[in-house]
Parts: structure tokens; sequence; C-alpha cells
């Protein structure tokens, strides 16, 4: 129950609006690598939250990029080797957001290629 609780608050403290701060990105990938760390220290299920985010965040890249007739990235990859690249990013990086790791892995994506 504790634990759950903990995921809860978290949830609300990170999805609530920064007031007075104007920033094109809100929710979980714009915590910082470190805070990140600290929480998935703590709770290492906090990861599914930021992890599901990343995926959300990745999909809508790649629905703009096929809009304006581009090449999208391939998401379908092992969902652990992806959460593993965005917690290795976040160690080297603690002063970047989550979400610079997640543009970091979409980048080295291969090419979604429509059959």
């Amino acid at each position: 129950m504790t634990q759950t609780l903990a995921v809860v608050l978290c949830c609300i403290v990170l999805l609530m609006p920064r007031a007075g701060l104007a920033y094109p990105v809100q929710g979980p990938g714009a915590t910082s690598c470190a805070e990140f760390a600290k929480m998935y220290q703590a709770d290492p299920s906090i990861e599914m939250i930021f992890f599901t985010w990343a995926q959300g965040y990745m999909s809508a890249i790649n629905m703009s990029v096929l809009a304006s007739d581009r090449l999208a990235r391939e998401l379908a990859g092992e969902a652990a080797d992806q959460k593993r690249a965005f917690r290795s990013y976040c160690a080297n990086n603690p002063l970047k957001n989550y979400m610079d790791g997640v543009l970091d892995l979409y980048g080295k994506l291969p090419f979604y290629r429509r059959n």
C-alpha cells in the first residue's frame, strides 16, 4: 500500500504544471535525469511511468515525421533494451532531462520501412 501511494504521489508531482515556467514539454520527460535516478533507486516501478511517456513521445515524433513524408524510426525494439538505454543515458547525463535521453535513443533507432 505504501509503495502504491508513493508511486501515485510521484505521478501527481510529475504531471503537475510548473507555474511560471514556459517549457514545450510536460510530464515525466521534463524531469531531470538526476531526479529520475533518485526516484528509480527508491522505487524501480516508477520506470514504467517514464517509459510509457517515452513511448508516447517517440510515437508522436514518428507521426509528425510520417505526416511530412519523411522516414520514421522503428519503435518495436525490446522494451528492456530501451529502458536500459534511458537509465544509462541518465546515469551519464544527470543534468539533462529524461526527454534528452529519449531523443538520444530515438536518433539511434533504425528507420521504419513500410511494406
